[in-house]
C-alpha cells in the first residue's frame, strides 16, 4: 500500500474545500492507503511568507511530501487563481519535490467561470516541480457542496460522480493498475445473486457504504463503520438475506435484511455503485429483498434511513413504502426516518 500526502490550502478552519477533502481521504483509506495530511494554514505565516525552508514545522511538511509515494492538492479558488497559502509553500519546495509522484489536483469555487484554473494555473506548476503523473482533477462547484453544522457532507450528485472517477482513476494509477472503465449498463443484463455478507464479491458494498455514511454524518460511530449489526444477521439460518446486483464482472448495487421479528425483516446495507444511481438498481434490489423475504416467510419489511439521504428517501416512497414520520418535517429534527411496507397482499396473490 502507498503513503499518501494531502495538501490543504484552505485558510479557513471550517471550508467546502476541506470537507470535500476529507471525504477524498475516507476513500484513499478505504482502499487501504496511509493518508498524511499538510494543513498549511497551520504552518508559521512569517517563515512561510519568507521562504524559510529551514523553519522546523515547514521542513517537517516538506519531509511529509518527500516520503510520500503520491499527493492530493486541493485549493480554494479566489480571484481566478490558486490560494495564496498554496502559491508561497510551492514555491519554497525544492525545484523536483514532487519527482515520480502521483498528483491528484482538486479545486473548489463559487462559479463555473473558475473551471480551467486546474490545468491552467495549477498543472504547470505541478509539472514544473517533476511530478510524474498529474490525474484529470476536478473543480467542485461550491453550490454541489452542502456542510452540514457540527461536521457532515452532502454532495451533489453532479459533483460526487466525477469526483469519485478521478478518485478512482488517481488510485489505480497509484496502484499501478490500469483504470477500469464501467461498461454502460444494460439492465436486462444484470444478475441478482445471493451471497453471504463475508463473500469478497461484497467488500465494494460495504467499502464504500462506510465512506458514504462517515462523509454524510461526519462522525465515526458503530453505525457508520457497519458494526452496529453483526454480519451473521444476514444468514439464512438466522432468518437474514444479502443481495447483489453484478454486471460485467462487478458488484453494481446490493442490500440485505435481517430478523426484525418474527413476521417481520429489516432491510439493512442498501447501496448503488456511484457510477449506477439513477437507473433503477434500487428498486431491483428492493424487489430481490422482498423476494427473498417472502421465501423466509415473512409478511412486512421495515427499514429506516438517515435524514442525510434524500435519494434513499425518495427511492423507498416510490417503491411502496409507508413512512412512519412526519413527511413534511426537516428530517433533521426527526431523525432516523422509519418506513414499513406490507408484502403479504404479494404473497397471497403469489400463491
Amino acid at each position: 500500500m502507498a503513503t499518501i500526502a494531502t495538501i490543504s490550502s484552505s485558510p479557513s478552519f471550517s471550508s467546502r474545500t476541506d470537507a470535500v477533502l476529507d471525504h477524498v481521504t475516507k476513500r484513499l483509506i478505504s482502499h487501504g492507503h496511509t493518508v498524511t495530511p499538510i494543513v498549511l494554514r497551520d504552518l508559521p505565516a512569517e517563515p512561510l511568507l519568507r521562504g524559510a525552508a529551514d523553519d522546523p514545522a515547514i521542513s517537517a511538511a516538506a519531509a511529509v511530501l518527500e516520503a510520500a509515494d503520491a499527493v492530493v492538492v486541493t485549493t480554494p479558488v479566489y480571484k481566478a487563481a490558486y490560494s495564496g497559502l498554496l502559491k508561497v509553500f510551492l514555491d519554497l519546495l525544492p525545484q523536483y519535490a514532487l519527482k515520480g509522484k502521483t498528483v491528484l489536483p482538486l479545486a473548489t469555487g463559487g462559479t463555473p467561470a473558475h473551471v480551467l484554473v486546474i490545468d491552467y494555473a495549477l498543472r504547470p506548476v505541478l509539472t514544473s516541480l517533476g511530478a510524474g503523473a498529474i490525474g484529470q482533477g476536478w473543480f467542485v462547484l461550491s453550490s454541489h457542496i452542502h456542510v452540514y453544522d457540527g461536521g457532515g457532507l452532502l454532495l451533489d450528485p453532479a459533483a460526487s460522480v466525477p469526483l469519485y472517477q478521478v478518485t478512482e482513476a488517481f488510485l489505480a494509477t497509484v496502484s499501478g493498475e490500469q483504470a477500469v472503465e464501467s461498461p454502460p449498463l444494460q439492465l436486462g443484463a444484470v444478475e441478482a445473486v445471493r451471497v453471504r455478507p463475508e463473500d469478497p464479491d461484497a467488500a465494494p458494498l460495504l467499502a464504500d457504504l462506510v465512506v458514504e455514511y462517515s462523509t454524510r454524518y461526519g462522525r465515526t460511530n458503530e453505525n457508520t463503520q457497519l458494526t452496529e449489526v453483526p454480519p451473521s444477521d444476514f444468514h439464512r439460518e438466522r432468518g437474514g438475506a444479502f443481495v447483489l446486483l453484478r454486471y460485467g464482472g462487478q458488484t453494481v448495487a446490493g442490500g440485505a435484511i435481517r430478523r426484525y421479528d418474527d413476521e417481520t425483516a429489516e432491510v439493512k446495507r442498501m447501496w448503488t455503485s456511484q457510477l449506477h444511481r439513477r437507473q433503477g438498481l434500487g428498486r431491483r434490489v428492493l424487489a430481490e429483498l422482498e423476494e427473498a423475504a417472502a421465501d423466509l416467510g415473512y409478511r412486512r419489511l421495515y427499514l429506516t434511513t438517515g435524514p442525510r439521504q434524500p435519494e434513499a428517501a425518495g427511492l423507498y416512497l416510490a417503491a411502496g413504502f409507508a413512512p412512519q414520520f412526519d413527511t413534511a418535517a426537516d428530517p433533521e429534527s426527526v431523525g432516523p426516518l422509519p418506513f414499513v411496507k406490507d408484502i403479504s397482499v404479494a404473497l397471497k396473490v403469489a400463491s
